[in-house]
């Protein structure tokens, strides 16, 4: 982790246009840094290979959801699949479409905005 490293060492590429404000060393933000910087480039990939691994463990806790298939992106089967049986527990309701709704304490859908 960039924790370990003394702040003199450390100097990070962040894919996108803006920092984190509790980045802990020198950084820079750079827009569509994943076709700029082999480094950033390849932090991308491994992310999207260790959440499609992550994912595939949460497939055999939450089946219903398919997300084996399609990882937990909003594809029409996943969102019907939300529709159908409202939200798990490692649903992100912070993001569109789910940001959108209103959820019981079970995960089930009370009321939705057409966004």
């Amino acid at each position: 982790s960039i924790d370990i490293l003394e702040k003199s060492q450390c100097f990070a590429l962040v894919d996108g246009n803006r920092l984190p404000s509790d980045m802990p060393c020198e950084a820079e933000a750079m827009v569509k840094g994943d076709s700029r910087e082999f480094s950033i480039a390849a932090a991308s990939i491994i992310a999207k290979v260790t959440r499609d691994r992550i994912m595939h463990g949460y497939d055999a806790m939450y089946p219903k959801f398919l997300l084996g298939k399609h990882k937990g992106y909003p594809t029409a089967a996943h969102m019907a699949a939300v529709r159908s049986h409202g939200a798990s527990p490692i649903h992100r309701r912070t993001f569109a479409p789910l940001k959108h709704m209103n959820f019981d304490e079970d995960g089930q859908i009370i009321s939705a905005k057409n966004k």
